[in-house]
Parts: C-alpha cells; sequence; structure tokens
C-alpha cells in the first residue's frame, strides 16, 4: 500500500546537528531523519476500548514475498511503532502496479495480545492508511473470546500428532468454539509451501447475537460452492463466527491442508434464527460458510444440523480444507444472488444449496445503488460507515457516487456515520420508489479547517514538507486520524475535519515521513478555521 524514499545522505549528519539545536518554538521534534514518500501508514488500535490503552512495546516483523522491498518510512529497516502509528514504504528502486505489486505481511505483536497478521498490497503510488485492531487476549470485546495456542510441526509440514485448540468461555460468552487438525495433514501456505516448525495457533470467536459479524460483499472477488465451482452470489445471516490463523515462526501463514481439518462451535443458550425469529433447537439445518480476506473468495462449505453435546449445548460441527473466517448461518437466510435464471446457473445453485433455491428467489434479489449529495463536498474524502436496515448490511466507504448494496431485503433504514462511529444522519425509507436513492448529507456541525503556517526560520528557505499526515487525541485518550494536509496558494499546510469538535481540546501530532511534531492542549477555535503557527525543523527547509 505504500513506497518510495530519498535524502538518506543527510540522515547522520541531520541526526548530530540537531543534538545542538535548541528548541523549536511550539513544536516537540522527535525522530529528525529524512522524507519519504507514498507512505503506507498503519494505525494500531485496541479491539475492546475499554481494555485500555495499547503497550508501546508492539514488535514489528515482516513476511511475505517481497518483505525486501519494504522499508521504513527514511529508507531502513528497523520497524517501530511510536503513538500506536508505523509508517512504512516501498524501496525507491521498486515501482509498484496492479499488474506488479508489492505485497507483504505486516506481522504485529504484544504481550498478552493475540498476534496479528495483516496482508497489504502496494499497487500504485499513492498514500494508503491501514487500521489494525489488536485483541488483548485477557479482555476480548463483548460476545468475543480467543485461544493463542502453540503447537510443533516437523519440517515436513504434516503433523505427527493431532492439534486441538478451543477458546476459553468467558463473562459474555460461555459457548466454545473448537478446531481439531488430525496427525498426518499436511500444512501449506498461499505459494504451496509447507508450513512447520513452531506454529501458533489463534482463534477469534464472536456471538453475533452481541457483537455483529459482517462481511462486505463489495470485496469479494468470486464465490464458489463446496466443489469449488462459481456460484450467484449469496447474503446469509450468520448465528456464530470463527476467525482462524495459523502462522509458524518464520511467518509463513498456513492456507491450506491436504485433508479436511474440523470446526465446531456451541450455540448460546437461547440463540434464535435470525431469518424466521424461532429459537433454535437440535436437528435444524445450519450452513456453513467461509471467506478468505487474503484471497477475497466467498464460498459455501456446506450444511449440517445441529445437535445437543454433553453440556447440554447446541453444537454444529464441520470441516474444511483452508484456512479462512467460517460463518454458522441461518440457512433459510442464505439466498443465490445473480442476475441470470439460465438453466446452468440454476443447477449450479440447486447443486450449492438445495432444492429450496428457485428462480423466483433469484429474481428476488435486488442491487440499490447509493448515493451522497447535500453537503458532502465539506466531508473532504472522509470515510463514511452505512449501516442497511440496523446492522443486515454494514460497509465503509469512501465513494460519493457508485456504492452497491446486494439484499433479498427491503431497505427500511440507512445510518450514515462518521468513522468514529458517531451518527451523521438517519434515512427512514430511502428508496420510496425504484432502486437508487441520494443521502442528503447535512452540513457538518463541527467542519474545520486546520491550517499549519509552518515557516523556515532561515526566510531565504522555503518548506519542501508536504507529506504530512495528521493526527489528534482528546488528553488520556488514543490518536485518532484526521487527514492528509496539502498545501495551498499561500503555501499553508491545510486538512479539514468534521470529526473534531468545535471548542474541543486536543493534542495534535504531524507525521512527515517519520518526523513527528506534537502540538498539545489546543483549544480548537469555535470558528471553521483553526490556526497553527510555527518554525518548521531546518531539516525540512531547502
Amino acid at each position: 500500500m505504500k513506497k518510495l524514499i530519498y535524502i538518506l545522505g543527510a540522515f547522520m549528519l541531520a541526526g548530530a546537528w540537531y543534538a545542538c539545536t535548541p528548541p523549536l518554538d511550539g513544536v516537540t521534534l522527535k525522530l529528525p531523519v529524512a522524507l519519504a514518500n507514498s507512505n503506507v501508514v498503519v494505525q494500531f488500535q485496541p479491539d475492546n476500548i475499554s481494555a485500555g490503552d495499547l503497550p508501546s512495546n508492539i514488535k514489528i516483523s515482516l513476511g511475505g514475498a517481497d518483505t525486501a522491498k519494504v522499508v521504513n518510512s527514511v529508507g531502513g529497516k528497523t520497524l517501530a511503532v511510536k503513538q500506536n502509528v508505523l509508517t512504512l514504504a516501498a524501496k525507491s528502486n521498486s515501482v509498484p502496479s496492479a499488474n506488479a505489486p508489492i505485497k507483504f505481511f505486516i506481522i504485529a505483536e504484544a504481550d498478552g495480545y493475540l498476534r496479528s497478521i495483516t496482508p497489504v498490497e502496494i499497487t500504485s503510488t499513492k498514500d494508503q492508511n491501514l487500521v489494525v485492531k489488536l485483541t488483548k487476549i485477557a479482555a476480548p470485546p463483548a460476545g468475543v473470546s480467543v485461544v493463542q495456542q502453540p503447537a510443533t510441526v516437523p519440517a515436513s509440514g504434516t503433523t505427527s500428532t493431532p492439534i486441538a485448540a478451543a477458546t476459553s468461555t468467558t463473562s459474555t460468552v460461555q459457548e466454545k468454539a473448537t478446531v481439531n487438525i488430525p496427525s498426518g495433514v499436511t500444512m501449506k501456505d498461499g505459494d504451496g509451501q509447507t508450513v512447520g516448525g513452531n506454529v501458533n495457533v489463534v482463534i477469534t470467536k464472536t456471538d453475533a447475537t452481541k457483537t455483529p459479524v459482517n462481511i462486505d460483499l463489495g470485496d469479494v472477488s468470486k464465490v464458489l460452492d463446496k466443489n469449488n465451482q462459481p456460484i450467484p452470489s449469496f447474503t446469509f445471516k450468520p448465528v456464530v463466527g470463527m476467525d482462524i490463523e495459523i502462522s509458524n515462526d518464520k511467518n509463513q501463514k498456513v492456507k491450506s491442508f491436504s485433508g479436511q481439518i474440523d470446526v465446531q462451535t456451541e450455540f448460546p443458550t437461547g440463540a434464535t434464527d435470525p431469518t424466521t425469529g424461532k429459537p433454535l433447537v437440535a436437528g435444524d439445518l445450519i450452513a456453513i460458510a467461509s471467506y478468505d480476506e487474503d484471497t477475497k473468495v466467498f464460498k459455501y462449505e456446506g450444511s449440517v444440523k445441529l445437535t445437543t453435546n454433553a453440556n447440554g449445548k447446541l453444537e454444529a460441527k464441520g470441516t474444511i480444507n483452508h484456512l479462512t473466517s467460517v460463518f454458522f448461518a441461518s440457512f433459510n437466510g442464505i439466498t443465490v444472488a445473480g442476475n441470470s435464471n439460465s438453466p446452468a446457473d440454476i443447477a449450479a445453485a440447486k447443486a450449492a444449496f438445495g432444492d429450496n433455491v428457485t428462480p423466483a428467489m433469484i429474481n428476488a434479489i435486488k442491487t440499490y445503488t447509493l448515493a451522497f449529495g447535500g453537503s458532502v463536498g465539506q466531508y473532504a474524502s472522509e470515510t463514511f460507515i452505512v449501516d442497511v436496515n440496523d446492522g443486515v448490511v454494514v460497509f465503509e466507504t469512501t465513494d460519493r457516487l457508485n456504492n452497491s448494496i446486494i439484499t433479498p431485503n427491503e431497505i427500511t433504514k440507512i445510518v450514515v456515520k462518521n468513522s468514529l462511529g458517531e451518527v451523521i444522519t438517519t434515512v427512514n425509507n430511502p428508496y420510496p420508489s425504484g432502486q437508487s436513492a441520494t443521502i442528503n448529507m447535512p452540513a457538518p456541525p463541527n467542519f474545520i479547517e486546520l491550517q499549519a503556517n509552518l515557516k523556515c526560520k532561515d526566510a531565504n528557505k522555503t518548506s519542501n514538507a508536504d507529506n504530512i499526515h495528521m493526527y489528534a487525541k482528546k488528553p488520556g485518550d488514543g490518536y485518532f486520524y484526521v487527514g492528509k494536509a496539502t498545501r495551498n496558494a499561500s503555501n499553508i499546510i491545510t486538512a479539514t475535519s468534521t470529526i473534531l469538535k468545535r471548542g474541543g481540546v486536543y493534542d495534535f501530532m504531524f507525521d512527515v515521513g517519520g518526523i513527528l511534531f506534537y502540538y498539545d492542549n489546543q483549544t480548537v477555535t469555535s470558528g471553521s478555521v483553526h490556526s497553527i503557527n510555527s518554525s518548521m525543523p531546518d531539516v525540512l527547509c531547502k
């Protein structure tokens, strides 16, 4: 998601020179190093806000085929997280494109937290921003339980003994999810290489009645049936979700198995079918679907009947041969979506879902288009969270004109939120006639333009700092991303925000390719423009 770096020659000299330089006016300078362009800006956040702040010693490593092409924001190999932000880039001699992307993984580790492996793909020189949620094992979000368990596999990648892992119970989750890998099964990564050695097994189980479980169908590249044959896409209503991840100490991530592995989950007491609202009972049919965030493949894995286990809990057991997110869903809620009623499509759908799939069901699927109007321009490129029918479909978007929502249900309500989850507007009956709608966004009450007049102390020099990312936080909270600043015709660095509250007190952080400026305890103006005036570090002047 980023690349390029320069001006290394001045690094050592600049580092020594700054040690003798008096403090800057109103600025605390940290990490005085050279600049980089086209950053991959990664912001780490706690998965559960009530779990407290993230530790300051998050360990970062990279994995994947193109790791050698990735550097930090100043062209080096030392990877450090500062204020929960990591900035990466591609080497200056690596020019990525859609046809020649740079692919790698970001591995984040911290004591007491689940190991996180995030896939990254750089396809252009544009800046990209990622948010990585880290889960504290002792304090997962409500409705979520986790387990992180070590195991040893021979170098051949073939298990010599069974591997079993199960989530523990918590105050909010009394039901377990289990993965069992038989002996004699060979594990491979996405490149077909065997995965052996010391491995780390992570399972995250989510009760969909307490924490929404959603897949953005806009990210799905293709849909397969249990025989790996393409089928029309489908929507589903999950009851339980499981995320399974296995990786070794060489940062290889398991993607496939030579045989089937067992996955099973208990269902919460009183769980109901999200389609019919009726209580689930033993004998009910539950569908199993999976989604691989790396390959973007959505797959129907089959269906199983609920049973009652020795603990008196409803349980579903299934098998898969690849690692992925697994969903146990309302069978009646799985509906084929497509624009073809050809015999071939119908036959494929019935092969995947059974004879209950009919041409009428296929015809019933609608594609709704959604655009934003009104005062949407005042929101610049900020991300909107769109919530359809109280969580039936939830997706994030920066597209103002061409959003698609595929659902068999009538859309009766759309809520648009900002990136902090705060409601901007609610529209009931957004599609009174037809399947196209434009939501007129209200003028943001807190629209603010941040103007930073950063001057060089030497009047004969000008600032070359154009690659600035702006963050803010309330005292005591963590930083959130405001946006990338640009330089206007008056040589002023500007950025806009609708998230900052007028009159609020914030600590600001500016990341200039690894050089961090901190403007603490700033009271934002009650008007539409907040100005910051300060001297620029000499390393950023020319």
